[in-house]
């Protein structure tokens, strides 16, 4: 059988409440509004032979993960982010799909940065659970997605990323849970060049914010409300400065903002476009939850060519910033 290759978008939440109260993980996960990007993961998936040096409990095949820097992610060094395609081996062989014998190996390429609110452990476990699905032959178009959610909330890595991807486009979530139900998720399409911004070393783990008493009421709150607000109206592009205004306040009412770090890498982004000739075209919007930013369009009508954001890049990468063009993704069929 030949490899199976599936690719898996990014997601940039803009903002969002957290629902998980309910004890089954299938109907937790937040209400909010962002964006998903062409920029992702890579998944090949491989049948092979089952190594007879991997112990009993060892269900999983070779999983090698490769960083956007090319560099090879250190198994041991890096537990989470192997242990969670640990898992998905473990659910397709205890519901017997694998025979003993065999095993599936992966290949995991990311192309953006891990825990900088790119939604990336989302889109390497939908990634990863349907390419166990396509090269098993399994004809469920809501196994993969299902299996993703349960294993973000499992492990409180995310919240709402997967049911985001299931749509793409710049999505707003209007019900918890996982796709195609509980979950309720509307979409509209663009394909405006975007350009995410970063601080090399300055990560968040979602599982920090929304875990934690001294976050969740305010995050719930700023987010439930702007949720509200949104969901009034037909979704569409013309909704995308209103998306825009409203992250900016839920970036304040939450207090994420007020964190130095984000603080600061905001100031360094907009200094660099106000400096430029497109200070009135483009505007910044921070990325929950990472100490990230993303240099979007104003308007739709209007986007900015991908060199003019390589140019702004360039300029935040001699910052000592990272910086990367994407595009805002396809609705998914």
């Amino acid at each position: 059988m030949n490899p199976i290759r599936v690719h898996c978008p990014a997601h940039i939440t803009l903002l969002f409440s957290i629902h998980d109260a309910d004890s089954r993980l299938s109907h937790q996960g937040s209400r909010g509004a962002g964006f998903c990007v062409e920029a992702g993961v890579n998944v090949v998936a491989e049948m092979s032979e089952r190594s007879s040096q991997g112990g009993s409990g060892d269900v999983s095949g070779r999983v090698n993960v490769w960083d956007r820097d090319e560099s090879l992610v250190d198994r041991e060094e890096e537990l989470s982010c192997h242990s969670m395609y640990h898992d998905i081996a473990e659910h397709f062989r205890n519901s017997g799909s694998i025979d003993e014998s065999e095993a599936v190996d992966l290949d995991i390429r990311l192309e953006l940065p891990r825990s900088q609110g790119f939604g990336m452990s989302a889109a390497g476990v939908l990634a990863a659970a349907e390419a166990y699905s396509r090269v098993l032959g399994i004809d469920d178009s809501a196994l993969a997605p299902g299996l993703a959610h349960r294993i973000e909330r499992r492990r409180s890595t995310g919240l709402g990323d997967v049911l985001a991807m299931s749509v793409g486009g710049v999505e707003l979530r209007l019900e918890p849970g996982a796709p195609p139900e509980p979950g309720v998720v509307t979409g509209f399409a663009s394909d405006a060049p975007v350009l995410l911004v970063w601080r090399p070393g300055e990560g968040r783990h979602t599982s920090g914010y929304i875990d934690s008493p001294d976050w969740r009421d305010d995050i719930s709150a700023a987010g439930g409300a702007a949720v509200d607000r949104l969901r009034q109206g037909e979704w569409n592009a013309d909704r995308w400065p209103e998306l825009l205004e409203e992250s900016h306040v839920f970036a304040q009412a939450s207090g994420l903002l007020a964190e130095p770090e984000r603080k600061a890498l905001l100031a360094d982004v907009n200094v660099i476009i106000e400096r430029s000739a497109y200070s009135t075209d483009l505007c910044a919007c921070l990325c929950m939850l990472g100490v990230s930013a993303a240099v979007v369009p104003r308007t739709l009508t209007r986007p900015v060519g991908e060199e003019v954001l390589e140019e702004l890049g360039e300029q935040l990468r001699a910052c000592g910033l990272g910086a990367q063009v994407t595009r805002i993704a396809a609705l998914q069929s």
